[in-house]
Parts: C-alpha cells; sequence; structure tokens
C-alpha cells in the first residue's frame, strides 16, 4: 500500500492567532484556493480512497480533493489534531495569555508540547493520542486499497513520523498540503519521499 499523508490547508485560527488544537475552525480562501491548486497535483497518482480527520479544516480539503479524484471520503475521528491546548483552545493566543498568564507562567507548563510529552490544562495525553493514531492507521492499512490519501493534522504528522515510521528527528515547522508519502507492506512502514517538512539540524 502507498500512503500520501497530507497535511490541511490555512485555516481561520491562523489569521485570528487564536490556538487551534481541538478547535475546529474552518478553512480560510486562501487554504480552500491552494487545496484545489494542489488536488490537480494529485489526480494522477491513483489514489483510491481519502481517509480524513473529521475536523473542518481536514475534512474540507478532503471533499475538494475528491471532487477531482471521485473515489470517497472516509472521516476517521483518530485522525482528529491532539487536543494540546486544552482550555486555550479556540482562544485568541493574545488573550489567552492574558487569561492563563498564572497557568502559563507555572512551573507545571512552562514548557508543553508533543514533544515537551505534555499538554496544557484540559488536553489530551500524549499516550492516549498516540495510541488512537496508531488505531487509525492499523484500520487503514487493513483494507484493500493500493493506494490512499489520509489528510489529517501537524499533531498527527509528528506522531506517525516517530512512531510509525520510527525516525529520530523532530519535526520543526509542516506547511500547508505538506506530504509524506509512505510504502506500507505485510507490517512495515517506510519513507518513499517528504515535501514541505521541516525537521531538526
Amino acid at each position: 500500500m502507498k500512503i500520501y499523508l497530507i497535511r490541511h490547508c490555512e485555516s481561520q485560527d491562523d489569521i485570528l492567532n487564536c490556538y487551534g488544537g481541538c478547535a475546529d475552525f474552518d478553512l480560510t480562501d486562501k487554504g480552500i484556493k491552494v487545496a484545489k491548486q494542489y488536488s490537480n497535483q494529485i489526480c494522477d497518482l491513483g489514489i483510491e480512497k481519502i481517509f480524513s480527520s473529521p475536523y473542518k479544516r481536514a475534512k474540507k480539503v478532503a471533499y475538494i480533493f475528491n471532487e477531482k479524484l471521485n473515489c470517497g471520503v472516509e472521516l476517521i475521528d483518530d485522525l482528529k489534531e491532539i487536543n494540546t491546548y486544552g482550555v486555550m483552545s479556540g482562544v485568541n493566543k493574545d488573550l489567552a495569555n492574558e487569561i492563563f498568564y498564572l497557568l502559563l507562567n507555572s512551573k507545571e507548563y512552562k514548557e508543553f508540547g508533543y514533544y515537551k510529552g505534555k499538554t496544557f490544562e484540559g488536553g489530551e495525553s500524549i499516550q492516549d493520542f498516540d495510541t488512537r493514531v496508531l488505531n487509525a492507521f492499523s484500520m487503514i492499512t487493513k483494507s484493500s486499497f493500493k493506494n490512499v490519501a489520509i489528510v489529517t493534522h501537524g499533531g498527527v504528522f509528528r506522531s506517525v513520523y516517530k512512531n510509525i515510521l520510527r525516525q529520530k528527528k523532530k519535526i520543526i515547522d509542516i506547511e500547508d498540503v505538506a506530504t509524506l508519502e509512505i510504502a506500507y507492506d505485510n507490517g512495515e512502514y517506510s519513507i518513499i519521499s517528504m515535501s514541505g517538512i521541516e525537521l531538526e539540524k
């Protein structure tokens, strides 16, 4: 099986300067435009099914791709973004820094995030997140498709890169429609190519 892991496009939280995570923001006009352009690039890859996070910013990209591919979209809850920000999800970052100033400056939350192994107050545990991402990939790879696309989020990319592809380097940045092309064969995963992904030096 060949898997094209694709990150969603620009969403409203990016331009509103809000914490995203589990907050369900829609695509911007720019995000829609980029998704439509990218659909032209993947229409000849032989993709037989699109799996997607149910969050709007990923789901809409998947549906835009499907307008070209006409292969169907299946939403999978376990592909949702990690709830890194907990009670700050969906809140403007400047406002959140005022409201949660004491927590953000406490010893407990001075550092948090996927690679720190900790999420903010009310967030999802890293272990639970990694487990559900593994579950999603297990389900997808049991299907009979030879070529699939997965539209999801930055956190899922990091989890896949670390735990499924077993790569040691951390992902620093992931662009809109960044793509990891992955081969899966008899329980083994390997990287074919990747674009739009910045790794630590």
